[in-house]
C-alpha cells in the first residue's frame, strides 16, 4: 500500500524545507504542485530540490484549483495533503500508523493542529485547538478541496503543527485574514491569525508518545442519562467584569465516573458549552454558546482540566453566564444532572 504526500502551494520558504525532509522519510513519495500565477521567488526551485515530483498549475482564484487530479496525478492508495507551513508530529515517525489503513471502513481520517507561537509554544485552547483537519483519504473517491465523500476517523496523537503564527509576521497575518474572509464569508476565521488579541493560554509540546494502534482513533457513543450523571464539571477564574464581544477562558475541570472514556469525538461528541442569560429578567440571550472540546479525552475515574472559551454578549448589561456541557445531537447535561450547571453574575461593558 502506497501512501504519498500531496503539497499544493505558491510559497516554499527555506525555513520549511527540514520539515519536508520529514514528510519525505515518512511517506512514500512528495508531490508538489506550484500555483505558478503567485508562486513567489525561489519556490520552485526549493521544492524540485526537497519534492519527489513537481507540477506547475495555475487557477483564476486561490484554492481554485482540482484537488482530484491532484490527487490521481499520486498514483498510490492514499494521498496525506499538507500546507507549507505545516510539520508532522514526532509520532508519525512511528511505522504503526500504516496498520490503521490496511483494514479500515474509512475513507479519511482527521488530524489534531497544534498552531505553535513564538517560544516553542502552542496555543493549547478553542478556537486554536484540537482544529482537527482532513489530511489523509483514500485515492478512489471524487474529493473536492474542504470534504471527501465516505466516514471519517479522527486521531489522538498522529497531529500536525502549524508554524504560521511565527513564520509570518503580523501584517502578512492580517492580509491572510483578510482574503479568508473574502472567500469564505463568515467562515475566514481571522481569529486563527490575529491570535494576539486574544491572549490564549499557551503551552509546551507535549513529549511524544508510543501509539497504540487498537485506541488512535476516537469514538465517542451515546451516553445514557445515568451515565451522563456521573460526569461533573467545576469552573473557576470568572472575572467580574469583560468587554463587549470579548473571549476569555476559564479553567474548567472533568471528572468522569464512568467507565468508559469520554471526549469530543464523532458520532456524539462531548464538548463543554455555556448560556447567558441577562440577570434581571433571567432571559436567555445566548443559549447556544460556544463549545471547548474535551481533547484529550477524560478517561475513566479520572479529572481532567481544560481552558474553556467563552464568548460575551455583544450588548452592555448585567448577566448570568451558566456553564455546563452537551452531547451533541442528544442533549444537554443539566438535563440529567441540574447541580452541573454553575452560574456566574458578569458585568459586560465597552
Amino acid at each position: 500500500m502506497r501512501v504519498n504526500a500531496l503539497l499544493n502551494t505558491h510559497d516554499l520558504r527555506e525555513e520549511s524545507l527540514p520539515w519536508m525532509s520529514e514528510i519525505r522519510e515518512v511517506f512514500d513519495e512528495l508531490i508538489i504542485f506550484i500555483d505558478e500565477k503567485r508562486v513567489t521567488p525561489g519556490s520552485i526551485a526549493r521544492a524540485k530540490r526537497i519534492g519527489t515530483h513537481v507540477y506547475c498549475h495555475s487557477t483564476e482564484i486561490a484554492f481554485g484549483w482540482d484537488l482530484s487530479a491532484m490527487v490521481q496525478a499520486c498514483h498510490c492508495d492514499w494521498v496525506f495533503r499538507f500546507d507549507y507551513d505545516e510539520q508532522l508530529s514526532p509520532e508519525w515517525q512511528q511505522e504503526e500508523w500504516r496498520q490503521l489503513l490496511e483494514t479500515t471502513e474509512f475513507s479519511h481520517f482527521w488530524c489534531p493542529r497544534r498552531q505553535l507561537v513564538p517560544g516553542g509554544r502552542y496555543l493549547n485552547a478553542a478556537p486554536w485547538y484540537p482544529d482537527f483537519q482532513l489530511r489523509l483519504f483514500r485515492t478512489n473517491l471524487d474529493a473536492v478541496v474542504f470534504r471527501v465523500p465516505g466516514p471519517g476517523g479522527y486521531f489522538h496523537h498522529l497531529a500536525i503543527h502549524d508554524h504560521v503564527l511565527w513564520l509570518l509576521p503580523r501584517e502578512m497575518r492580517v492580509e491572510k485574514a483578510r482574503r479568508d474572509e473574502e472567500l469564505r464569508p463568515g467562515g475566514g476565521l481571522g481569529q486563527n491569525c490575529l491570535y494576539e488579541d486574544y491572549s490564549p493560554p499557551t503551552e509546551s509540546l507535549p513529549e511524544p508518545v508510543k501509539l497504540d494502534i487498537a485506541s488512535e482513533l476516537g469514538w465517542m457513543d451515546r451516553l445514557s442519562l445515568h451515565e451522563m450523571s456521573k460526569l461533573s464539571l467545576s469552573v473557576n477564574g470568572m472575572p467580574q467584569k469583560v468587554s463587549t464581544s470579548s473571549w476569555f477562558w476559564l479553567e474548567a475541570e472533568v471528572t468522569n465516573g464512568t467507565d468508559k472514556s469520554v471526549g469530543s469525538f464523532p458520532p456524539f461528541p462531548v464538548r463543554l458549552a455555556y448560556h447567558w442569560v441577562e440577570a434581571a429578567t433571567r432571559g436567555t440571550v445566548i443559549y447556544e454558546g460556544n463549545r471547548t472540546a474535551l481533547f484529550p479525552s477524560v478517561h475513566r475515574n479520572r479529572a481532567t482540566r481544560y481552558a474553556m472559551m467563552i464568548a460575551a454578549p455583544a450588548k452592555a448589561g448585567e448577566y448570568i453566564l451558566q456553564t455546563t456541557m452537551v452531547q451533541e445531537h442528544v442533549c444537554w447535561f443539566e438535563s440529567a444532572r441540574p447541580d452541573i450547571l454553575q452560574e456566574f453574575r458578569v458585568l459586560v461593558g465597552p
